[in-house]
């Protein structure tokens, strides 16, 4: 005969289980960053006296106004030469940094290694930072690449408007989402003023709820379907009438409650947000090389330091700091070159 008695389960001495750990690391959401590819780079000023200027140089267009006919055996007077002309754009350096703070216990007794994290961490904020200055410089007004603020410019379009702001801004969803057509149209701006080509042809650098809209058109064409892999930008998704798509998450937003693109303000992403997609050719905006740093000898060029030594602010050695500094900015360089198209999307 079984008796029945007091049964003793893990509930009852539960305080001598611990709790188990995945060391798996969760999937972070990363942005995709694609302005960088685009810009015409520069290298960083070395031995310039500490001068943080970048200048840009451009020669006059093509011209025939300067073309006369000959006599024959008649030497044409002076002053009708052609003027050689050479024109400059500027970006002045900005130093930026960032910094993470660990503790001597913590990494005592860590189970991820923090350290290499906060390299990482950094490394992705400098990347995110970079890709947004060179996406703002087109956006917003040339003489700045911070804040969030919009200016009216010639170089801006807006889905199925044209020009028009205003009737953009105050219109529903489906009368100023992204078209076939305004893809074809600010192509054909460019075309006309003589951008230079990308890779044999222009990309458009987009929201992925804007690509969403396109992608419904019959004329669409993969990735997949390419003839020439080898021309594939980083990013690209597909192409229409010959323009390269590409997908990135970070293009600015507005909220479209005002009545034009001049007073939005910055909104969030869903249904009635407007999406500053830039449409480039070759040359619209300028960096400083990143990847050509190496051995440049530039005091510009940037920095990781991880400080792991007692010192004078930290007598005890009781804080290991991560950082990294860069000097960097991105410039408008041809206001011809590149158009931004603004696009609200039938995304929800």
């Amino acid at each position: 005969m079984v008796t029945t008695g007091s049964v003793s389960a893990t509930n009852n001495v539960s305080q001598q289980f611990q709790q188990y750990f995945s060391k798996a690391l969760l999937a972070r959401a990363i942005p995709l960053l694609q302005m960088e590819q685009f810009a015409q780079k520069t290298p960083y000023p070395t031995k310039t006296g500490g001068n943080k200027t970048i200048r840009f140089f451009r020669f006059g267009d093509p011209s025939i106004s300067a073309i006369s006919a000959l006599s024959e055996g008649t030497t044409l007077t002076s002053g009708d030469e052609r003027d050689l002309t050479l024109s400059t754009v500027e970006a002045t350096l900005q130093q930026y940094g960032s910094k993470i703070v660990l503790t001597d216990v913590l990494l005592a007794t860590e189970l991820f290694s923090h350290l290499a994290q906060a390299t990482m961490q950094l490394g992705e904020d400098a990347a995110l930072h970079a890709d947004t200055l060179c996406h703002r410089a087109l956006v917003q007004d040339s003489s700045t690449s911070t804040g969030t603020g919009v200016a009216t410019k010639s170089y801006n379009r807006y889905a199925q408007n044209s020009t028009n702001g205003t009737t953009w801004a105050t219109g529903s969803v489906a009368n100023s989402a992204m078209t076939a057509t305004d893809l074809l149209d600010g192509a054909t701006s460019l075309f006309i003023a003589r951008a230079p080509k990308i890779k044999d042809g222009y990309a458009l650098v987009a929201h992925p709820a804007v690509i969403r809209d396109l992608q419904q058109d019959d004329d669409w064409l993969k990735v997949s379907s390419y003839s020439n892999p080898e021309a594939i930008f980083k990013g690209e998704i597909g192409k229409l009438f010959g323009v390269s798509v590409v997908s990135s998450t970070n293009v600015q937003t507005f909220n479209t409650s005002a009545s034009g693109i001049a007073e939005l303000s910055v909104g969030t992403t869903g249904v009635n947000t407007g999406y500053a997609n830039i449409l480039l050719g070759g040359g619209a905006f300028g960096v400083p090389n990143l990847s050509g740093i190496a051995g440049s000898g530039s005091p510009f060029s940037p920095k990781v330091t991880i400080l792991d030594a007692a010192d004078k602010s930290d007598p005890y050695g009781q804080r290991v700091v991560a950082s990294f500094k860069t000097f960097y900015a991105a410039k408008q360089l041809d206001t011809r070159f590149f158009r931004v198209i603004v696009a609200k999307s039938n995304y929800s």
